[in-house]
Parts: C-alpha cells; structure tokens; sequence
C-alpha cells in the first residue's frame, strides 16, 4: 500500500473514531459500487450519513477543496445505489470530515462540516 493511502486510511480510522464517540454507528467503510465509493457510512437518530473523509498535512490550502462537484454527484449517485440495496426511508445527509496535520508531532485538527453541498 502507498504511503498515501496508509496516510488516507489512517484519517478514515481516526474519522470513524471521531463518529463513533458521538454516537453514530458506523455501517460501511469504503463501500463501492461500480465507481462509486463513499468512505464511511453511518447512522444516526434516524438519520444516514454518507461521509466524505479528507485527510492533509499543512494548510497551504483547504482540505475541504478536495470536495469537488465530480465527487459531490458520486457520493448523491453511491447513496441512491446504497439505498437501493438497503431500503430505508431514513432522511440522508452528506458531512465532510476534513483531517488536518499542522505540524508533526501534534495532534490532528478535526473540523466537521454538515453538507457536502455548503462547503
């Protein structure tokens, strides 16, 4: 595996980590379907959550850039593929988890953000 993608799984972990001490139950990691993928799907008080997890070192620019409208459409087409296999009528909701490393050695930055759409 690529350092990046260690790097990229380790902000996932920390991201399920950071759900999870919430509250939220996580039912699906980097499930796929065709080119789709979403990095962490979770629910909570009745509500389902298709998370998009970006993980950075520094801040020469925002993590939450990476969000582009390309990856917007694949996340809204994943959850109509995942509700198709699980039907619910649960209301859905697209949050960015953005992971940032200032500095190494200190501990990572967290900033969650509640629409995918808002950023």
């Amino acid at each position: 595996m690529a350092r990046h993608n260690e790097f990229g799984k380790w902000g996932e972990d920390l991201a399920a980590k950071y759900l999870e001490e919430r509250g939220f139950e996580i039912l699906a990691r980097n499930w796929r379907h065709e080119r789709k993928e979403v990095d962490i799907i979770a629910q909570k008080d009745g509500t389902l959550y298709f998370v998009e997890v970006k993980t950075r070192h520094g801040e020469e620019w925002n993590a939450e850039d990476a969000v582009t409208s390309k990856k917007r459409t694949l996340l809204w087409r994943a959850q109509i593929a995942w509700k198709l296999q699980h039907p619910s009528l649960m209301p859905v909701r697209y949050p960015v988890i953005a992971i940032v490393i200032h500095e190494p050695g200190t501990p990572p930055e967290i900033r969650w953000h509640d629409d995918i759409w808002n950023l």
